[in-house]
């Protein structure tokens, strides 16, 4: 399981965005850099994109790049099955195509409609059009709404732009009401109400990790009740006999200039086949302005 919590519509910043990586402790993946997906065909110069990578599938997750794309995956809870196509290669495609208008016609070029995947829901975001300095991001949420679901997608509501969540459920069943996702889109609400004018980036990043952190009194004690807190302590899956838990938490903000704040913090991690609590300065940051190449 995953969850983020994001907002659009700040005067200071075109996106607040905050992430927990919920997976297995010994999947392969590399943390966050620059890379190019080492694929051929796509259209970005080298080290365009900035994200972590699943070794296994060769996806990922989350990411950004330099033109101001902004993509983040997560799976649909529902029994294990198996496709040829890999949702992370939605995310990869989509950071790795030069940057085009609507960002409908991406979409539509990018993914075809009878694609056949596992669950995911996808929020995909790109800069607006605009003759005015100050940015702005499109945001569009796509999804099949379980295992080999037809693909559809929409602009985000309003409300969904100026304080939205998206997590593991499925649209329009009920998903906005996990209690993980309840409460994130509560604290964020109020972080975002109560925030100085003159708060610096590090500050909110630190209220956004700690917003990342709240667990439910009540450790789950299997996979269906993950939903209950938004940082997942360890737990054995029995169906693999594996450890999971929150990984990475990762925030992302970009200010109306273009410039990008990406910060990528270790949760849990394994030490020797035990999991272990990571210490917090066990992260990478990376400062850059969209549209630079270094």
């Amino acid at each position: 399981m995953c969850v983020a919590f994001f907002t659009l519509e700040h005067p200071d910043y075109a996106l607040i965005l905050c992430s927990n990586r919920d997976e297995y402790l010994s999947r392969p993946t590399e943390f966050a850099h620059f890379h190019s997906f080492e694929k051929k065909g796509h259209s970005l110069q080298e080290d365009s994109v900035l994200s972590g990578i699943d070794v296994r599938a060769g996806g990922t997750w989350l990411g950004v790049n330099r033109t101001g794309k902004v993509a983040l995956l997560t799976n649909i809870t529902e029994p294990l099955t198996k496709f040829s196509s890999s949702r992370g290669h939605l995310v990869s495609s989509f950071l790795a195509s030069q940057l085009s208008y609507p960002l409908e016609e991406d979409i539509r070029r990018l993914i075809p409609c009878d694609a056949k995947f596992a669950g995911f829901n996808l929020l995909l975001l790109a800069p607006s059009a605009s003759n005015t300095p100050s940015l702005s991001f499109d945001a569009t949420y796509v999804t099949n709404r379980g295992a080999g679901g037809p693909i559809t997608y929409h602009s985000l509501t309003e409300a969904q732009r100026r304080c939205g969540g998206l997590s593991n459920g499925i649209d329009g069943k009920g998903a906005d009401d996990w209690p993980k996702v309840q409460h994130g889109l509560h604290s964020l609400k109020g972080i975002l109400d109560t925030l100085p004018p003159n708060t610096s980036e590090d500050q909110l990043t630190e209220r956004l990790f700690e917003l990342l952190t709240w667990k439910s009194p009540q450790l789950p004690r299997d996979r269906s009740e993950l939903r209950n807190t938004v940082q997942v302590e360890p737990i054995t899956i029995t169906a693999t006999n594996d450890i999971y838990a929150t990984r990475l938490s990762t925030i992302v903000i970009v200010k109306r200039d273009g410039v990008v704040l990406f910060v990528e913090r270790d949760r849990w991690k394994l030490t020797e086949g035990r999991p272990v609590l990571a210490d917090p300065s066990s992260q990478r940051e990376f400062r850059f302005k969209l549209g630079q190449v270094d």
